[in-house]
C-alpha cells in the first residue's frame, strides 16, 4: 500500500500553543530552533507565529531571503539543509527554525556554543496537563494525557478515529523510528514491555516516555502501544538484515540486560562466537535460572549442534537441558561424546586433579542427583575436595555443590546433615540473587520434612518456596506444578485429599514428563499411590506406579522403590499373597527369611531401600502371624533404629500395638497407640495413620482401647479426621458376621490361595481351613468358592 502523506495523518483539531508562542517570541537569542520528532506540532507553532507576526512560513533547504522582522523556516524532512546564514549568528536578524533531530543544520552547533541559539526539543513541545486543562477543562485534560502522553499528534485527534493501523505503523516506522539509533529502539521496546529507562534517556525516547512516580521513564502513549510495538519490530528486523546493524542491535540488547534477545540476534546474523561470549557473560549454564526454560531452549537451539559440541559450556548446558526434560540418558551421551566414556564414571570424573575441567566436574556432581549411583563415604570425601577449587564468592557453583550433596543426604536419611547443607546452599543462592534456585532448596526442605512426617514444618517451607517462585522474573510451569504437588501433599497430611486427587487427575501427565530426581520421585510415588489406593482403587494406584515403572525402566534404584511401594498398595488392598510374591522377586539380601531370623540386625540397617524392604516384610508378618513369638521383640528392635523417619516410627508403633493386642498385652497396645496418635497430632500428619487403617480399626473397635484414647484431646482430634475414610476389610467382614480368621481366609482365596497354602501360611490344618470356608460360604449365602470371591469383591473386601 502507498503511505498517506504526513499532511493527511496530521489532519486534526488544532489547539493553540500560546505558551510556546510567547516563549519563542520572548527569547533574546537571534536563533530559536524547534528540534522535535514528527507529530510534535512544529509546523503548527510556526503557523501560529506567522499569524501573530503577519508573515509567512518559508519551506526549503535554504534559509529565507533577507526580510524585516522574524523569519520562519520549516525544513522539510527529506532535505539536507544548507548552512545557517551568518547574519543570524551575528545578531543582524532573527529566525525561528523547525526541523527534525536527524536533520543536520550546519552552523547551529556554533550558534549554540556562542549563546546565539536557543533549542526546544520534543519534550518541550509536548502538552502537559495544566496546558490542556486551560484549553479543554481538567477532566478532559486527564483523559487526553492518559491516552496520548501529551503528544500533539494524538492530542489533536483525541475523541476521533486514529488512522488505519497499517498506515499508523508505517508512519511511526518511517517518520519517527527509522532515524533513531538501535540503542534507543531497544530502550523503547523495553518500555513497551513494562520496563523502565534512565531519566537521562528522556529526550531520546520522547514523545513515548515520561518520568514515572519513582523518577525512571515509563511508557506514556497507551493509544499507540500496539502499532508502535509492530513498527519497532519491523524496523529492527530490517536493520538485522545487515550484519553490522544486527551486531549493533544485539549489543544494544546486551547493554540493557536483554541477554536472550542479544544472543539470538547474534546467532541469526551468524556471529556465533559473539553469541557464545554473550551467553557466557549471562552466567552460561546457569542461564536457565535467570531467564527461564523457554529462553534457555531458544538460545541453545540457535547454536548448530556441530558448533555446540566443540565448546564445553554448550555441551554442559545441553546436558542440563536434557536433565530438565527428564532425559538423563541423553545428558550422559552428550557428555561422553565430548569428554569420552570416562565422563560417565564418577570415580574417574570426580577424582581430584583429574584432567577434566572443574566446570565439567561441578556439573558431573549435579548429574549424580539424577543417576542410579551409590554415594559412599569415600565418594563423598572425594566430592568435597572439589569445593576448594571454587572461590568463596563463586555463589552459583558453591550453591549447586551443596544442592547436590543435599539430595544424597536426603536419600541416606541423614536429615540433620541435609538441613545443614540446605542452609549453605540457600545462603549462596541468595547472594547470587537466584530466587528460582532458592525455591528448589525450600522445596527440598519441605519434602524432607514430609519424609520425616513433620507436616507442620513442611507447610512453613512450602510458604517460603511459594515466595521464592513468585520472585522469579519468568514463568516456569514445571516448577509451579512441583509447588502445587507439595501443597496438595501437605493438605493430604492434614486430612484433605481433594487437592491431591485434583493434581493426580489434571497435572500428572505434564508432571511425569518434566524434571525428576530421586527424592522427588519417592515423594510422588508414596503420596500418589496412597491417595489413589485409599480414595479410588488398588487398580488406579498400580496404574500410577506402572507409569513410573515405564519411565524409569533402566534405573534399579527407582525400580526397587516402585516395587516396594506397589507391595504396600497391594497390602492395603488386602492382596497380601500377591504383595509377598512381588517382594520376593526383588533382588536383595533382605528377604522374608532374613527378616524372620533377624532381630538385633534390624536396627543396624542404614540403606534406605533395605530399611524399606525390612519394614514392608515386618508389616506382612504382623498381618500374617501377629501372635508369632518374638515378633514384638523384632518390632521393638526396629523402633530403636536411628535411621527411621517419623512416618516410619508411627507405622511401626501401630503394628506393635496391634501385635500387643493380639498377644493379649492390652496396656502395651494402649500406650503405643496413644504415643503414635500424639506424635501424628504434634506433626500434623494424618496420612501415616490412614495407611495403617486396617490395623487401627481393630484396635480402636476395642472399647477398652478407644475409651483410653478418648482421654487425650489431641488423639480425639486425630481420630475425628480418620473416621471420614473408608472401612478396611476387617470391619467390612465383621459387618457380614465374619470372624477375623474367616475374613483372612476369604481374602486369601480371593488371591488364588489353595487350602494347603492357607493352612501352611496360617499354621492350621487343611481340615480347619475347610471348616472356616464352610462358615464363610454360609454367612455370604454362597455355595462355591467362585461365588464367595465375587461376593467379596462386590462388598469391597478386595479392591
Amino acid at each position: 500500500m502507498r503511505l498517506a502523506s504526513t499532511r493527511d495523518i496530521a489532519g486534526r483539531t488544532l489547539l493553540p500553543r500560546r505558551r510556546l508562542v510567547e516563549l519563542v517570541l520572548g527569547r533574546p537569542e537571534p536563533v530559536v530552533v524547534l528540534e522535535a520528532a514528527a507529530g510534535s506540532g512544529k509546523s503548527t507553532i510556526l503557523a501560529e507565529l506567522a499569524g501573530r507576526l503577519g508573515t509567512t512560513v518559508h519551506m526549503g533547504d535554504s534559509a529565507p531571503a533577507n526580510g524585516d522582522g522574524i523569519m520562519l523556516w520549516d525544513i522539510p524532512p527529506a532535505l539536507s539543509p544548507q548552512a545557517l546564514p551568518e547574519r543570524f549568528l551575528a545578531g543582524q536578524g532573527r529566525i525561528v527554525v523547525a526541523k527534525r533531530p536527524e536533520a543536520h543544520l550546519p552552523g547551529l552547533p556554533r550558534a549554540v556554543t556562542y549563546g546565539r541559539a536557543f533549542c526546544l526539543g520534543t519534550l518541550d513541545l509536548l502538552f502537559d496537563t495544566d496546558e490542556l486543562a486551560g484549553l479543554v477543562g481538567s477532566a478532559a485534560a486527564q483523559r487526553m494525557m492518559a491516552a496520548s502522553g501529551g503528544w500533539p499528534l494524538l492530542v489533536g485527534r483525541f475523541g476521533g478515529r486514529l488512522p488505519d493501523g497499517e498506515v499508523l505503523r508505517e508512519f511511526l516506522g518511517t517518520e519517527i523510528l527509522e532515524p533513531l539509533p538501535s540503542a534507543t529502539l531497544v530502550g523503547l521496546k523495553d518500555l513497551l514491555a513494562g520496563g523502565t529507562a534512565a531519566a537521562g534517556d528522556e529526550e531520546l525516547l520522547a514523545p513515548f516516555a515520561r518520568r514515572g512516580p519513582e523518577g525512571g521513564l515509563v511508557f506514556s502513549v497507551e493509544a499507540l502501544r500496539e502499532p508502535l510495538a509492530a513498527a519497532i519490530d519491523a524496523v529492527l528486523i530490517g536493520r538485522c538484515r545487515e550484519p553490522e546493524e544486527a551486531r549493533a542491535v544485539a549489543e544494544a540488547y546486551a547493554a540493557r540486560g536483554r541477554m536472550t534477545e542479544a544472543i539470538t540476534t547474534f546467532q541469526e546474523a551468524g556471529f556465533l562466537d559473539l553469541a557464545l561470549a554473550t551467553f557466557i557473560e549471562a552466567t552460561d549454564r546457569f542461564f536457565i535460572y535467570y531467564y527461564g526454560p523457554d529462553a534457555f531452549d531458544r538460545v541453545l537451539a540457535g547454536f548448530p549442534i556441530e558448533y555446540a559440541m566443540g565448546h564445553d559450556v554448550l555441551v554442559i548446558s545441553l546436558a542440563l537441558q536434557a536433565c530438565k526434560r527428564g532425559d538423563v540418558a541423553l545428558a550422559r551421551r552428550l557428555l561422553s561424546e565430548r569428554y569420552g566414556e570416562a565422563a560417565n564414571d564418577p570415580s574417574k570424573a570426580l577424582v581430584p586433579g583429574s584432567s577434566f575441567p572443574k566446570e565439567f566436574r561441578a556439573f558431573r556432581l549435579v548429574l549424580l542427583i539424577y543417576e542410579d549411583v551409590f554415594f559412599s563415604d569415600a565418594l563423598l570425601e572425594q566430592v568435597f575436595a572439589l569445593l576448594a577449587e571454587f572461590p568463596s564468592d563463586a555463589h552459583l557453583e558453591r550453591g549447586s555443590f551443596y544442592n547436590a550433596i543435599l539430595e544424597f543426604y536426603m536419600r541416606s536419611r541423614r536429615f540433620a546433615e541435609a538441613d545443614d547443607v540446605a542452609s549453605r546452599a540457600r545462603y549462596h543462592y541468595e547472594q547470587a540473587r537466584a530466587p528460582i534456585l532458592s525455591f528448589y532448596i525450600a522445596l527440598h526442605r519441605a519434602i524432607m520434612r514430609l519424609m520425616m512426617g513433620d507436616a507442620l514444618t513442611a507447610r512453613k517451607h512450602a510458604v517460603d518456596a511459594a515466595g521464592c517462585l513468585a520472585a522469579t522474573s519468568f514463568d516456569s510451569p514445571n516448577d509451579q506444578r512441583l509447588l502445587t504437588l507439595l501443597k496438595a501433599c501437605i493438605d493430604y497430611e492434614g486430612g484433605k485429599p481433594e487437592p491431591l486427587a485434583r493434581f493426580l487427575s489434571l497435572e500428572l501427565d505434564d508432571f511425569s514428563h518434566g524434571e525428576i530426581w530421586p527424592s522427588l520421585i519417592e515423594f510422588a510415588l508414596h503420596y500418589g499411590s496412597q491417595a489413589l489406593g485409599e480414595h479410588f482403587s488398588t487398580i488406579a494406584a498400580r496404574s500410577f506406579l506402572d507409569r513410573w515403572r515405564v519411565y524409569q525402566v533402566s534405573n534399579r534404584q527407582f525400580r526397587e522403590m516402585i516395587e516396594i511401594r506397589e507391595a504396600a498398595v497391594l497390602q492395603n488392598g488386602n492382596r497380601w499373597q500377591e504383595a509377598a510374591e512381588r517382594l520376593g522377586a526383588i533382588q536383595s539380601r533382605i528377604s522374608k527369611a532374613w527378616v524372620l531370623a533377624a532381630c538385633d540386625e534390624l536396627p543396624r540397617l542404614t540403606d534406605r531401600d533395605e530399611i524399606a524392604l525390612a519394614l514392608i516384610w515386618l508389616r506382612h508378618l504382623v498381618n500374617e502371624m501377629p501372635t508369632r513369638p518374638n515378633l514384638d521383640r523384632q518390632l521393638l528392635a526396629m523402633l530403636n533404629s536411628l535411621h527411621l523417619t517419623e512416618r516410619q516410627r508411627i507405622g511401626l508403633g501401630i503394628w506393635l500395638a496391634y501385635v500387643c493386642k493380639r498377644q493379649r498385652n492390652l496396656s502395651g497396645a494402649r500406650a503405643l497407640l496413644q504415643k503414635a496418635f500424639e506424635n501424628a497430632s504434634r506433626l500434623g500428619a494424618v496420612a501415616p495413620l490412614a495407611e495403617e487403617r486396617m490395623f487401627l480399626t481393630e484396635l480402636i473397635d476395642d472399647k477398652r482401647i478407644s475409651e483410653f484414647l478418648d482421654t487425650s484431646t489431641p488423639v480425639r482430634q486425630v481420630m475425628r479426621r480418620l473416621r471420614g475414610g473408608s472401612l478396611p476389610a476387617n470391619a467390612l467382614g465383621a459387618k457380614m458376621g465374619l470372624s477375623r480368621k474367616e475374613t483372612k481366609i476369604l481374602l486369601m482365596i480371593c488371591e488364588g490361595g489353595s487350602n494347603k497354602y492357607i493352612a501352611n501360611t496360617l499354621g492350621l490344618s487343611e481340615a480347619t481351613v475347610k471348616f472356616h470356608l464352610g462358615n464363610v460360604y454360609r454367612k455370604l449365602g454362597c455355595a462355591k468358592r467362585k461365588e464367595a470371591i465375587s461376593a467379596a469383591r462386590a462388598l469391597g473386601l478386595v479392591t
